[in-house]
């Protein structure tokens, strides 16, 4: 069956399924709120400090869904992270070709109420465009609603929104241009993204290239520890113990000592294969940490097939792997969506794998697009204890979704994984849809169509639910909006 087709059925069969709209929640342990971020759910693209990919609300339900794109500018422009402040407005990255800016949103009509322009990314640059996590393509929101984020000038930038004047302000501003690896031109290192710890003392930072850094708030003062040779370019988790950052070698925990300079607490190197593999950044892990319970999971690089690992959080160790997917055919440039409960024997902990192997993000204005290569595929994976407290990890099922490469998002309120999927039409122009997977079975449970065509297409900003229930995504046409529409 035709997927518009299967997809209208599969929408349909949801809406018969259960006439109150109720789904199941998912069994699960809280997820720490970070003191100095924004209310979980809100603060960043992963949602929470711990990098979950978790919501404790509904999304769509795929009943009587209403999809909307909104376009800000005349050519290509996406939506790149998105938060919601605490009067559930929008704050979003924007991307215009070479230009970035912060928008504040209204989260009704999706009008600008508010723009502020950030340095323009270097086309010179060997990274640019779609090698280029940098230039606040990672930001998060603060317990005042204020925007942190590094720019492509290699600043951290703490933006507020001002009520009074309805305009965004800068209310900090840090250079670290002299805090970053040294390279020949036309390469240059990039500040990725900044967090502020647990404890709301330094903001801590990452490089491309292998710096690790900590800003003293008010003084400014910075300490660095570089990496040599090794790259960073996901997003870093921070928990109640330390900061946990990925490179293309290790996995680490890092604290500061007294001074504020970055130590290495713990590091676990992982097997990071032999090559770049189709959809990935560099020669190692694709996974932003993802933090529950008492241990870290990510995924490796690894060949055949890369494997996902879930190691202690108080030493690195590991517990337990699993490869994923089919020989030679297995990656993932894309968080880890998971949680943690309670079993028969311990802590249990689960994750959501998206493979990307064969995406080729340069190729999105080309002919076949991305996806013409792309294997896809999600799979569940857990780790279970035994009486001894010994984990094993097993798959629980697979899927043949194949992702747009979005960052999947899970409601573990009603027990659906959102994915961005799509279908290859014969013009080789493709047709866009929302579906959701439920995450105890692995089956598809609707998949909603939303538009056809290259303004439709998303090749990697996240998927986020807002306050309002709707899904929320980055296309190449503007955001994307699907909500539930009237009973």
């Amino acid at each position: 069956m035709h997927r518009l087709l299967a997809g209208i059925a599969l929408v349909w069969l949801a809406g018969c399924a259960d006439g109150s709209g109720g789904r199941p929640a998912v069994d699960h342990l809280p997820v720490p709120q970070h003191p100095f971020l924004a209310p979980n759910g809100r603060s960043n693209m992963h949602n929470d400090a711990y990098m979950t990919d978790t919501y404790e609300i509904d999304g769509p339900a795929g009943k009587k869904p209403i999809v909307r794109l909104k376009s800000y500018a005349d050519d290509i422009n996406t939506c790149v992270t998105l938060a919601f402040d605490r009067q559930d407005r929008i704050l979003t990255t924007s991307a215009v070709m070479l230009a970035f800016s912060i928008l504040l949103l209204d989260p009704d009509s999706l009008e600008v109420l508010a723009s502020y322009p950030l340095p323009p990314r270097d086309f010179t640059d060997p990274l640019f465009p779609y090698d280029d996590t940098s230039g606040a393509t990672y930001f998060v929101l603060d317990d005042q609603d204020r925007v942190l984020l590094a720019d492509a000038d290699n600043a951290l930038q703490i933006i507020r929104f001002d009520e009074e004047t309805g305009e965004f302000e800068q209310v900090k501003r840090y250079d670290l241009s002299d805090h970053v690896v040294a390279l020949d031109s036309p390469a240059r290192d990039h500040v990725q993204m900044t967090i502020p710890d647990w404890a709301g003392e330094r903001l801590w930072f990452t490089t491309r290239y292998g710096m690790v850094g900590t800003v003293e708030p008010d003084s400014g003062e910075v300490h660095t520890l570089e990496l040599p040779g090794e790259e960073m370019q996901n997003s870093f988790a921070v928990g109640e113990d330390g900061v946990y950052i990925i490179s293309d070698h290790a996995m680490y925990r890092f604290s500061s000592d007294p001074s504020g300079t970055p130590v290495v607490d713990w590091r676990t190197p992982y097997d990071r294969g032999t090559r770049i593999k189709p959809s990935n950044f560099n020669q190692g892990s694709g996974t932003t940490p993802q933090l529950f319970g008492e241990l870290v999971a990510i995924g490796d690089n690894a060949e055949p097939r890369m494997n996902i690992l879930f190691l202690k959080r108080s030493d690195g160790s590991e517990v337990c792997r699993i490869p994923v997917f089919a020989d030679g055919l297995s990656t993932t440039e894309n968080g880890l969506p998971g949680l943690v409960r309670e079993g028969s024997h311990g802590l249990e902990y689960s994750v959501i794998v998206d493979n990307n192997y064969g995406i080729d993000r340069n190729n999105v204005l080309q002919d076949g697009r991305c996806w013409t290569d792309h294997v896809g595929g999600l799979v569940r994976v857990d780790a279970v204890p035994d009486a001894s407290g010994n984990y094993t990890c097993k798959q629980v099922w697979e899927s043949a979704e194949k992702s747009s490469q979005v960052l999947l998002k899970l409601s573990l309120s009603n027990g659906l994984l959102y994915v961005y999927t799509y279908e290859q039409l014969p013009d080789e122009e493709y047709s866009w849809y929302l579906t959701a997977v439920d995450f105890e079975s692995g089956e598809t449970v609707f998949s909603v169509p939303t538009g056809e065509g290259l303004d439709y297409t998303n090749f990697g900003p996240p998927l986020i639910i807002g306050p309002d229930g709707a899904a929320y995504l980055g296309t190449m046409g503007g955001l994307l909006r699907i909500q539930e529409g009237p009973s």
